[in-house]
């Protein structure tokens, strides 16, 4: 199989040469998202993991009728969707009141 495919990349210049390309600017891309916006990243994937936990928490708690998995889902649902507000704001003051354009965009939708 990896021979088949290195020997049609041989045979299609054109396509590894395009291929090559488009993995050296997902490269670079990927430099500029993590060195610039890796605080935006990573609140947003924390809080959102979290929000996620807490529904299927409350599905879970629903499923097999335990009130106390309920009441931590209903908690994880209410506590992760302000963290990230309050993560936003912080961040919005720790810059200056120049945070990053996603950041800002975050914040926006958030209503900081």
């Amino acid at each position: 199989m990896i021979q088949e495919l290195t020997q049609y990349l041989i045979d299609h210049p054109i396509i590894l040469t395009s291929l090559g390309i488009f993995s050296v600017l997902a490269l670079i891309g990927g430099w500029y998202v993590v060195s610039h916006h890796l605080h935006a990243v990573l609140v947003t994937l924390l809080c959102a993991a979290g929000f996620v936990s807490g529904i299927l928490v409350l599905y879970r708690g629903f499923e097999n009728d335990l009130k106390d998995l309920q009441i931590i889902g209903a908690f994880l649902i209410v506590i992760f969707p302000l963290v990230y507000h309050q993560a936003i704001h912080l961040a919005k003051i720790a810059f200056g009141g120049a945070p990053s354009a996603t950041a800002k965009g975050h914040a926006r939708r958030a209503g900081a």
